[in-house]
């Protein structure tokens, strides 16, 4: 089966050639693939064995059954659109078919109406986009308007958003309301395909073009022709792919691994990301030309903690998911419970929140859902305290929204060792500012000279330092400690001193607050 013949078609019903030629103009303008009929008989076999997405009908002079064309029209696998032509008789399309059209169409055919009513028939496919993308909050409205003024033309659009908010449930929705819908509608990832792979994927390859190619293979843009390709972690691109997907977004052609024959494609390019593209073009990591290819109309989609007010609707849908996935009764969770949610920061996002509800579905032993309950799976789930639900992060952890993951890590060892290296200086600084009730530690040189009360000195064989069987220092010399333990000491008495108040003894000590606390964890004081 050809490309065109799996995707779906539009049926014209017409007697009168001029008028079907019209229509069929404006449609496959459009995207569609368009064939003709002049009777009900046809037509009728065609809806039951062809994969239609839309008919357009003259229901005047049409030879056949009305009543057997239109119980195949509610047959179909799925509800097929119906746009009448209005009679110039005056009959109206309702009363003919006795079913009631999604739209009527004015003659003379005019193409902007034409085109304005298809917008109206795709309503049916819209509405299946607000069931998917929930939400009654003010960003995810304003979503859906974006998707409803782009549906008809097939601009490229990137999505941007936080890793877990839903962005591929919105390139389907672009897609589903979009005159392609009748095409495919295909996905890769580009951060999950090894770099020598990747081109490979978009573009196809022949036979021989490198050592694995065993045969020709399409790639994802040839494969979708007429519907939609959408790239997900677009920002993962090598650069060499950045410039030859460049070249396709301009040219409209792709030319596979190994070959030097172009082939013209006719596809829809979503992008999404959950990377800072714009602090990626001026790091020179992705190219500003491709950037602004890209960014035709951008969707920014929030994150689950900017859309609290969607928590509630989004927990419902998915109680209701997974009790008819798992077939276990729905669970019930209380209103303490719910808030608890509202109140969690969710850096999962929807994903998260689908984790924690599964999980609620499959191990409640009842029903009935308790706050604590859902304290205990936040806590479980995040590693927070769960008191109100949220994670507990340190307010001074080196995090960078914008970064990539790579990036943020090396960040994190970056600022650790820079810590550690303040321990060290100030521990330093401590044992060289001890007070004078705190015995000095000796310092060993040449001539072995200890520092402190005392002024004896010792060579490198007195036998209070060395033991004369082995060669080696002596434990246990007097006035000698472990560097351990007089940091144990000193951090004890300041806290003596200060009648056990940590953070006057951490001024005490010149030590960092942070520093102390995990000192007097690991000294058990």
């Amino acid at each position: 089966m050809s490309e065109s013949a799996s995707r779906k078609s539009a049926l014209i019903l017409s007697t009168k050639a001029e008028l079907a030629r019209e229509l069929r103009e404006v449609l496959e303008s459009e995207g569609w693939r368009t064939i003709v009929v002049n009777s009900l008989g046809p037509a009728r076999k065609l809806i039951q064995r062809e994969d239609v997405g839309l008919v357009v009908m003259d229901p005047n002079e049409l030879s056949g059954s009305l009543e057997q064309f239109a119980n195949a029209l509610h047959d179909a696998d799925s509800p097929v659109p119906l746009v009448a032509v209005a009679g110039a008789n005056g009959l109206q399309p309702t009363s003919i078919l006795g079913i009631e059209p999604d739209a009527i169409l004015d003659l003379p055919v005019e193409p902007a109406q034409f085109r304005r009513t298809l917008d109206t028939v795709l309503q049916r496919s819209r509405s299946d986009v607000e069931d998917e993308i929930l939400g009654r909050s003010d960003a995810i409205r304003e979503i859906r308007e974006t998707i409803a003024q782009i549906s008809a033309v097939p601009v490229n659009v990137l999505i941007t958003g936080e890793t877990g908010t839903g962005k591929t449930y919105i390139a389907q929705g672009i897609h589903k309301t979009s005159t392609r819908s009748a095409g495919p509608f295909l996905t890769l990832n580009c951060g999950a395909i090894p770099e020598t792979l990747l081109e490979s994927e978009l573009f196809g390859h022949e036979k021989g073009a490198f050592t694995d190619a065993g045969s020709r293979r399409q790639g994802i843009f040839e494969a979708a022709h007429g519907g939609t390709v959408f790239l997900d972690e677009i920002g993962e691109m090598s650069p060499s792919a950045q410039v030859r997907l460049l070249h396709v977004l301009e040219s409209r052609e792709v030319t596979r691994l190994g070959s030097t024959k172009p082939i013209k494609v006719d596809v829809r390019l979503i992008a999404a990301t959950n990377l800072d593209l714009q602090r990626a073009v001026r790091d020179k990591q992705f190219r500003s030309d491709l950037f602004y290819r890209l960014k035709v109309v951008e969707i920014r989609v929030p994150s689950l903690r900017q859309r609290q007010e969607d928590i509630a609707l989004l927990v419902d849908r998915f109680i209701q998911d997974y009790a008819l996935e798992h077939n276990v009764p729905p669970v019930r969770i209380a209103p303490e419970g719910m808030e608890r949610l509202k109140r969690h920061q969710w850096p999962g996002n929807i994903r998260e929140l689908k984790n924690l509800i599964e999980r609620l579905m499959v191990l409640s032993p009842e029903r009935d859902v308790s706050s604590d309950s859902v304290q205990a799976i936040l806590r479980d789930l995040s590693g927070g305290d769960g008191n109100d639900g949220s994670v507990e992060e340190p307010s001074n952890l080196p995090v960078w929204l914008g970064k990539s993951p790579e990036e943020s890590y090396r960040d994190l060892l970056y600022w650790a060792v820079l810590e550690v290296a303040r321990d060290v200086k100030e521990l330093k600084s401590m044992l060289a500012g001890q007070r004078s009730d705190l015995q000095s530690l000796p310092a060993f040189n040449s001539s072995f000279s200890a520092v402190g009360d005392t002024d004896a000195e010792f060579s490198e064989t007195d036998e209070n330092l060395v033991d004369p069987s082995r060669g080696e220092p002596k434990s246990g010399i007097e006035g000698i400690k472990p560097l351990e333990e007089v940091e144990r000491e000193a951090i004890a008495r300041a806290l003596v001193a200060t009648g056990g108040h940590r953070k006057k003894a951490a001024k005490l000590l010149r030590m960092p607050e942070r520093t102390l606390y995990r000192k007097i964890r690991q000294f058990d004081l």
